[in-house]
């Protein structure tokens, strides 16, 4: 059995090598000739897998990315050659809510008289709306897809035009009924409430980041994050100078959300090759004590202490900002050489027997003894 890997999936040695031999490539360098005797392809969102990367892998049956979304896979192509597909929703999803919580403090905007709009209810979005309601937040969601049984608080586009916060948190389709590719336009970013925040986790192409740039130009009164931009790596520098926070791609970068894509993606291939109950035993011990052991202390007193004790996002704000001048290239060495950010979850505090122990328990923060 023949694994091809992203180099960067962290652990994929680890991991995928108990079910064969794993050979291990730089994501969107892969080559046609690198997956000739290949039978599993296991990407990130770097990589498009389309008919011309296939063309010389007559073995391959299984392709698993290690992330939520599947826009880079050519899903038509490979269901006409019968090769399983597995992705990984939802893997990365308490990553991105400390990236938006941290944004937050970090702008000073952690402020429960705010309303928060989430376009985009799935996985992500869903976890961020209830993260940011478990905290006290009004939130309004805007999800085509969903109905107000499975979420009450849905509105129509147009109710983010009051709201303070906007999360967008969307995959990337040009096509069906409901296309997120520009849906946030000139026009559309126009009719923002003054002062807010718009903030972009999901994908790049979901904002026409050359109207954006040009909103800002024209003295638009906005705050902006974004950690995803069209046409990674090459990303429009003269946006970056004009945002509050701009990072590389790395809103759902913590250790478990990168590992927890990987870890999907090989129970999907051990399902894919009929692994037996003790094989998959053997799997989740080696993910438990190889991977996941341990946590930390920390002393903290408030939420927003907490939040930034666990995750400081300036700190990735101004690593892009110094890689500026090396783009593209610096912009995936910042991806690649990522520092072991943990989850909340990886965290222990004291308890104070106030308020804001139930609020970091219902983020993930684990209290002493427990």
């Amino acid at each position: 059995m023949k694994i091809v890997a992203d180099e960067n999936i962290p652990n994929a040695r680890t991991l995928f090598s108990p079910l064969g031999e794993v050979s291990l490539v730089h994501g969107r360098r892969l080559q046609a000739s690198d997956l000739s005797d290949a039978d599993a392809l296991i990407v990130r969102s770097v990589t498009e897998v389309n008919p011309v990367l296939l063309a010389s892998a007559p073995r391959l049956g299984f392709v698993g990315t290690c992330t939520i979304g599947t826009d880079h896979l050519d899903l038509s192509y490979l269901q006409s050659r019968e090769i399983r597909v597995a992705s990984a929703p939802g893997c990365n999803a308490n990553a991105v809510v400390q990236y938006v919580l941290s944004s937050l403090v970090t702008l000073e905007r952690f402020d429960l008289s705010l309303r928060v709009a989430i376009v985009g209810c799935g996985n992500v979005g869903g976890r961020l709306y209830r993260a940011l309601s478990s905290l006290g937040f009004e939130c309004i969601c805007v999800d085509p897809f969903l109905t107000k049984e499975q979420n009450p608080d849905l509105h129509p586009i147009e109710a983010i035009y009051s709201c303070d916060i906007i999360c967008v948190h969307t995959p990337l389709t040009k096509t069906g009924s409901h296309p997120t590719y520009h849906m946030f336009s000139y026009d559309l970013i126009q009719h923002l409430k003054p002062g807010a925040i718009l903030l972009n986790a999901g994908r790049g192409g979901a904002i026409d980041n050359q109207a954006l740039n040009q909103c800002l130009d024209e003295g638009q009164n906005l705050q902006v994050v974004l950690d995803v931009w069209e046409n990674e790596p090459a990303i429009l520098e003269a946006l970056y100078q004009k945002v509050k926070l701009g990072t590389p791609h790395i809103a759902g970068y913590s250790f478990e959300g990168r590992v927890n894509g990987a870890v999907m993606i090989l129970d999907a291939l051990a399902d894919f090759l009929n692994c037996d109950e003790p094989k998959r035993q053997e799997l989740a011990e080696l993910v438990e004590q190889e991977i996941f052991a341990g946590n930390q202390h920390i002393d903290v007193s408030s939420v927003e202490e907490a939040v930034i004790r666990a995750y400081d996002v300036s700190i990735d704000h101004t690593a892009l900002g110094q890689a500026l001048p090396s783009l593209p290239q610096s912009f995936d060495h910042l991806r690649k050489h990522y520092r072991k950010r943990r989850d909340f979850g990886f965290y222990r505090y004291s308890a104070s027997g106030t308020p804001t122990d139930s609020k970091l328990q219902a983020l993930g923060f684990i209290e002493d003894g427990k």
